[in-house]
């Protein structure tokens, strides 16, 4: 193998760094279903922040649709001119 194989210009140290494992943990099966649970009970919080998110931009709409239809109300009831 040459210098130049080894020598990458986007990375020129590449081949002298050290690449280390992936770091392993070991749990008990009650540990892994209590993290379960948690990340189970964090994601339902989540989603139903975005619910009531959801909800309350769906209310501001259905004011600013009742506030057009308001005005446009009295238009509808005057004769119109020939």
């Amino acid at each position: 193998m040459s210098f130049l194989s080894l020598y990458n210009m986007q990375s020129p140290f590449d081949p002298w760094i050290t690449h280390q494992r992936p770091s392993v943990y070991v749990i008990s099966d009650s540990q892994l279903a209590a993290y379960k649970r948690e990340q189970t009970q964090s994601e339902i919080d989540e989603l139903n922040k975005l619910i009531d998110s959801h909800k309350a931009s769906i209310e501001r709409l259905e004011a600013h649709v009742a506030e057009l239809k308001k005005d446009l109300e009295p238009d509808e009831e005057q004769p119109k001119a020939a």
